[in-house]
């Protein structure tokens, strides 16, 4: 009995492990053809399958009296964090989109307490040093792969077509690389937090083979880190490259060599793009333009954040203690925007996290995340002689320093929590142990039992209902596309169904009953997404023309209004409104 105990307790230990590894892995590959939304819904919801797993397993051990809980130096500053989310969302502009997020964004309260949750359930899944490594080693797998993935999709999109100019999508002509991440900034935040991992791997390797495979892992995310042309990555890659080669001088030759390679690398590119000029292969062309950009901060779409950043300080002075509520930004930035820096596109992000959390959570966020990094920065220092203690300190300095430019997104964020979960252990090992209070025995079972019932009731509204309705949203697009007006209408409405608080969806179903002329309908569907949320222009737009048709005048003239106010800068919604108002009088 005593040998089939242990060799449970050993499985249930296992399995923790190979969860953490997995989700390591596996997390920034996640995509999904099934859903209106392939990239940020997909990671978030295995996201939130891993949590589930990773706390059935901690309950089924707390059941066997088996689990201690590891204390860790950053348990409260993460929930001072999560805490600072959670009191913003209670003075939020907008409750709805604190809680769940916008759309195509989630980074509400409940995205945020995910990244917390997984930072804890991944520091109280491994046991030891070696555990966390592996989980390092699982993590900079899936960077390889991802990497692969970016680089044939831009070289395969820039082969093809690819959009001229700067954009999202590409610069200068030649595709930027996203890979399963759907946007080429959040891959080159994912890969400045990789990429000093991967140059640790080398520096410590032991054997030929072995620098082999990290030479080969680091020259693989560098040409994906340079098809992102994200500025912001490579600026935060370089630094942490630079943390862990001053750290891990343990072979001067080997870091001359790196060092060289690296300076050659940058060197090759200007030198060339200097010679080739405009006769050089277009990907050549275009690196060495925006390697160039680096000394001019105003280049490109860098005048576009300079331009958000000072609106965004207005903004922040409006609410500082304890902002707006997350994701609440879209909605309220109109207000303060001073200029048409984004033409007529809707400006949803502050393009610097640390303006982000300062607009979403105020001065709370802020401390609380100011407490967070000094944690952290103390930590390290206690475990600083542990192996692949430069490169941890390297790669989180590489994500910090490339989200002062942007900001945190689901497909980069996930790593990084998951990974920030395993440096704990990677950094203090020995860290306290503190056994659950004793109970008896039949209590633990039926507290155990209702804990496991909670998680599957819990995983329907986290798991299943979501994915049921952006497929549903999915499917109604796709049919109203092919001419099916009416099947799309009862689609949207089962998407509606099952995720109530989905401004798109609402959106989609005001969209499909204009089509159809039915405006009462329509009406009904527009408003319902302005209660939720909405900071889409086209919306209040739409509701506009709605109220028109239903003779609602006022209403109509009061739903332009509006639109102009979300969206200054384009003409449309002030055409529109001129066009009522002229009508009234």
């Amino acid at each position: 009995m005593a040998r089939s105990n242990w060799s449970v307790s050993v499985t249930l230990e296992r399995a923790q492990l190979w969860l953490v590894r997995t989700g390591a892995f596996a997390l920034p590959l996640v995509v999904l053809g099934s859903t209106n939304d392939p990239v940020i819904l997909p990671k978030l919801l295995a996201a939130r399958a891993l949590i589930v797993l990773l706390a059935a397993l901690l309950i089924i051990r707390w059941a066997r009296a088996e689990l201690e809980i590891r204390r860790t130096p950053l348990d409260l500053p993460i929930l001072a964090y999560v805490a600072s989310a959670g009191v913003s969302t209670m003075f939020a502009a907008n409750a709805n989109l604190a809680f769940f997020g916008a759309y195509g964004r989630m980074e509400g309260f409940l995205t945020i307490a995910t990244y917390g949750a997984l930072f804890w359930l991944t520091a109280q899944s491994l046991s030891s040093a070696v555990e966390a490594r592996s989980v390092i080693k699982a993590f900079l797998a899936g960077a390889f792969a991802v990497s692969v993935i970016a680089v044939v999709q831009s070289v395969g999109t820039t082969l093809t077509s690819a959009p001229s100019g700067e954009s999202a999508f590409g610069f200068g002509g030649v595709a930027r690389a996203a890979g399963t991440f759907g946007n080429a900034n959040a891959l080159a935040a994912y890969l400045a937090l990789a990429l000093p991992l991967g140059v640790n791997e080398y520096l410590r390797a032991g054997t030929s083979s072995d620098r082999l495979l990290a030479a080969n892992l680091i020259a693989v995310m560098t040409i994906a880190l340079v098809l992102t042309f994200g500025r912001g990555g490579w600026v935060g890659a370089m630094v942490g490259v630079v943390v862990v080669m001053a750290i891990e001088r343990r072979s001067l030759r080997r870091f001359a060599v790196a060092a060289g390679a690296a300076a050659g690398v940058v060197a090759v590119i200007a030198l060339a793009g200097t010679l080739l000029g405009a006769g050089g292969p277009p990907i050549l062309q275009s690196t060495s333009a925006r390697l160039v950009s680096l000394v001019d901060p105003t280049a490109g779409t860098g005048a576009t954040r300079l331009h958000i950043w000072n609106d965004t300080l207005e903004l922040i002075a409006s609410r500082p203690i304890a902002g707006y509520g997350p994701d609440n930004f879209g909605l309220v930035f109109p207000r303060f925007q001073t200029g048409p820096w984004a033409g007529s596109q809707i400006i949803d992000e502050s393009h610097s996290e640390l303006l982000q959390v300062a607009a979403t959570q105020g001065l709370i966020g802020i401390a609380a995340f100011g407490w967070l990094c000094i944690a952290f920065l103390r930590m390290w220092w206690t475990g600083r002689q542990q192996i692949l203690a430069g490169g941890v300190l390297g790669a989180c300095a590489g994500y910090l320093i490339t989200n002062l430019v942007n900001f945190s997104v689901v497909p980069a964020a996930l790593p990084f929590w998951l990974l920030l979960g395993a440096a704990t252990i990677l950094l203090r090992p020995d860290a306290a142990l503190t056994a659950p209070m004793p109970t008896r025995h039949r209590a633990r079972i039926l507290s155990s039992a209702v804990g496991l019932l909670a998680l599957a009731l819990m995983s329907v509204p986290a798991l299943a209902l979501p994915y049921v309705g952006d497929d549903r949203a999915r499917q109604a697009l796709s049919t109203f596309a092919a001419g099916d007006r009416g099947r799309a209408t009862t689609l949207i409405a089962e998407a509606r169904a099952v995720q109530p608080q989905q401004v798109l969806y609402a959106a989609v179903a005001g969209n499909l009953a204009t089509a159809g002329g039915d405006w009462a309908a329509a009406r009904e569907a527009y408003l319902r997404a302005a209660q939720l949320g909405s900071f889409d222009p086209s919306v209040f737009r739409q509701l506009a023309v709605a109220d028109q048709h239903l003779g609602l005048e006022v209403e109509a003239v009061a739903a332009a209004r509006r639109s102009v106010e979300l969206g200054r800068f384009d003409p449309r919604n002030r055409a529109l409104l001129d066009e009522l108002t002229a009508a009234r009088s």
